[in-house]
């Protein structure tokens, strides 16, 4: 499953995961929308956006993510990522 994953972009992903962060209000397991996450870290790929999601999953940074990461909730430690 980490196949790949070399590959993705840091500063894609950083941008990904602020951008769901900001999408929670800051709050640790709130549910946000891929769409929405996607538009706010002006992403049109979807397929690059679901990798993004796949290696934040696996971070530990989200979670209870449905099959194609349109819905999500963002850790402790992924508003806490989002910080630094």
């Amino acid at each position: 499953m980490s196949a790949g994953w070399e590959q993705i972009p840091q500063e894609t992903a950083r941008r990904v995961l602020q951008a769901a962060a900001v999408e929670a209000h800051g709050k640790p397991g709130a549910y946000v929308s891929g769409e929405r996450v996607m538009g706010r870290a002006n992403m049109v790929d979807l397929e690059g956006f679901r990798a993004i999601a796949e290696y934040l999953d696996a971070k530990g940074w989200i979670n209870e993510a449905d099959a194609d990461y349109s819905i999500f909730v963002v850790t402790q430690a992924g508003l806490d990522e989002a910080m630094k």
